[in-house]
């Protein structure tokens, strides 16, 4: 598991934005050079400030400075367990940011048990390719259940009644022509008859006696 770590940022002071790992157990700060954070200006004293490492951060305290340690604008009058994001100023010069270190995406861890590295962030290893399914075979519909009891009907006994009727219409044709021709005859017989004044003729005399008398 990976160990959290601290930083300082300086917000104001000579070097602005200068970052301050805090690796150690105890971290001294001041004009000294020999302390572990070393902030040369006359208003910081040669042993200002100190910074003790507990199990949840850092707590920091004043060690006696001329011009005082003060925490979010309040001055320190004892130790004071920081949280992130609190402002530390060494007098009214330098300001740092009390701040959790970026975790780096690309930094080796040690496995305990196999002693391997593992490149946090970098890419797994492709896996090995696996071939895709094949589709599976196209099944047979199933059989049609076999009919019981009746068979059914099929185009030819569809047709058959179309055939029938096709074949009685010639007969119905030929009745009516005889019936036309018959009375086509009748009239042209009753014309004929009445424009050759057959009337009184034998034998239609005698025939049509019960409709007319003949002179």
């Amino acid at each position: 598991m990976a160990t959290q770590s601290f930083e300082l940022v300086m917000t104001t002071g000579p070097t602005p934005e200068k970052k301050f790992t805090l690796s150690k157990q105890e971290v001294i700060i001041g004009r000294d050079a020999n302390a572990d954070i070393v902030i040369n200006i006359a208003e910081v004293s040669r042993r200002h400030t100190r910074m003790r490492l507990e199990p949840s951060g850092y707590v920091v305290e004043d060690l006696g400075s001329t011009n005082g340690t003060f925490v979010n604008g309040q001055r320190l009058t004892g130790p004071h367990m920081l949280r992130p994001g609190e402002r530390i100023q060494l007098g009214e010069a330098v300001t740092m940011s009390y701040q959790v270190a970026a975790f780096d995406m690309n930094a080796t861890v040690v496995t305990p048990a196999s002693g391997q590295e593992t490149v946090i962030g970098a890419q797994a290893p492709p896996a090995a390719s696996v071939p895709p399914p094949q589709p599976r075979a196209m099944q047979p519909p199933p059989a049609q259940p076999a009919y019981s009891g009746h068979v059914p009907q099929g185009p030819a006994a569809q047709i058959m009644p179309q055939v029938e009727e096709k074949q009685g219409r010639p007969w119905l044709w030929a009745g009516l022509g005889c019936i036309g021709v018959m009375i086509c005859l009748v009239v042209v017989g009753a014309v004929a008859f009445d424009f050759m004044d057959l009337y009184c003729t034998p034998p239609f005399n005698s025939l049509l006696s019960f409709l007319y008398s003949c002179p």
